[in-house]
């Protein structure tokens, strides 16, 4: 199907009350000609109103996720736009190129593009995709790309539990591209299209460079340090000692090459939060960043995974020195931010600790969530003084 042929047309059961780009295959009535998977289509609700247009899978359970709210002529057209328009956000109006070439260029239904991330580190650019319609319109998205940062390399990765719940086509794992990236004065060497995520994580930027400012003088714990943002921005803000640990090693490695890199003075080693947090001397930092990886990847896995992020936090606060400074993340997005602070108020508990929020705080500005689609905000940051 050509971009400027005349959509097919999709019925709802429900009454679509509201803006929510996601409908469940429960509430899509089947079509009366087969439609291919992960075709554009018009949508009307049951009382035939126009919803707008969106990518239909009948294999999902997620089966249809719109992407505009009125009638359009050319998908294509509206999928380049929409890329213009969230190049230029991140240009003209957040202005990060000015402090960094690691940021978000497209954060899915966040700006308008279902089941895609399309992150710039450096020299490469890595799309995530998780939806079968994007995935079947990337290659002019990637001209497009290519057209504005005429140097990068492109890494197409995919997100495998989508890609099996959308019955994608598996695709091999790039091969990761080395490249460097800049972010408020400090370089990170970067395996672009490695590790999680797409290889750097973007998403703490403005957090990793708060936490410089409150690095003054303290004695900084940064566990699941990765390539070590956290400690580096410590260093950088003048701790008086810092300590970065993760259970891999090849983190561990990167995270001493970048703080030579950047000539900064901290310890590095490899081993399990939860066993450095039970080892650790009570009182020994008045500064301990918790960002674990993401542990909860769906509903089923709530209770599990909470029960791992209380127990972890619950030892930093018992092993913070008194009027320490405790930066807790969490950036699984089926923990919404209300339960996340019940967590940590569970935790303080637990251990006997008085705390304050200073700050709650999410992503930085290139990964906005959409207030018609929450799950877009993902990640959870708490700021805490403890007593």
């Amino acid at each position: 199907m050509s971009a400027r042929t005349k959509l097919p047309e999709l019925r709802l059961k429900v009454r679509a009350t509201g803006r929510h780009p996601w409908f469940y295959r429960k509430m899509v009535q089947k079509p009366q000609h087969p439609i291919a998977a992960g075709s554009a289509c018009k949508v009307r609700d049951r009382e035939g109103r126009l919803v707008g247009v969106g990518f239909y899978n009948a294999r999902a359970e997620l089966a249809l996720r719109m992407f505009a709210d009125r009638a359009i002529d050319d998908v294509d057209a509206h999928f380049a736009a929409a890329l213009d328009q969230a190049i230029a956000l991140r240009r003209d109006v957040l202005r990060l190129p000015e402090v960094t070439d690691a940021y978000r260029l497209v954060h899915a239904e966040g700006d308008g593009f279902p089941g895609l991330i399309v992150d710039r580190l450096g020299e490469a650019i890595v799309a995530q995709v998780a939806s079968l319609g994007m995935r079947q319109r990337l290659e002019p998205l990637g001209e497009q790309l290519l057209a504005r940062f005429p140097r990068a390399r492109l890494l197409l990765q995919q997100d495998r539990e989508w890609a099996e719940r959308e019955g994608m086509d598996k695709l091999p794992r790039p091969r990761p591209v080395a490249t460097s990236v800049r972010e408020h004065g400090l370089r990170y060497a970067v395996e672009a299209g490695a590790g999680h995520k797409t290889g750097f994580f973007a998403d703490q930027r403005d957090n990793r460079l708060l936490v410089r400012t409150l690095a003054s003088g303290r004695d900084v714990l940064d566990l699941c340090c990765n390539s070590g943002g956290f400690a580096l921005n410590a260093a950088k803000g003048g701790a008086r000692s810092v300590l970065a640990a993760d259970l891999d090693e090849a983190m561990v490695a990167q995270t001493r090459q970048n703080a030579r890199d950047n000539d900064l003075a901290l310890t590095c080693e490899h081993g399990d939060a939860f066993d450095l947090l039970r080892a650790a001397k009570p009182g020994r930092h008045d500064l301990i960043v918790l960002d674990p990886p993401k542990w909860i990847a769906n509903k089923h896995e709530l209770d599990q995974g909470l029960a791992r992020y209380a127990d972890l936090n619950r030892l930093g606060f018992e092993k913070l020195a008194r009027a320490g400074l405790l930066v807790t993340c969490s950036c699984s997005g089926s923990l919404g931010e209300e339960r996340f602070v019940r967590m940590l108020r569970e935790a303080a508990a637990a251990a006997r600790r008085d705390a304050r929020v200073l700050h709650l705080r999410s992503a930085g500005p290139d990964h906005p969530f959409a207030l018609e689609c929450p799950e877009t905000r993902y990640l959870k940051v708490a700021v805490l003084h403890v007593r």
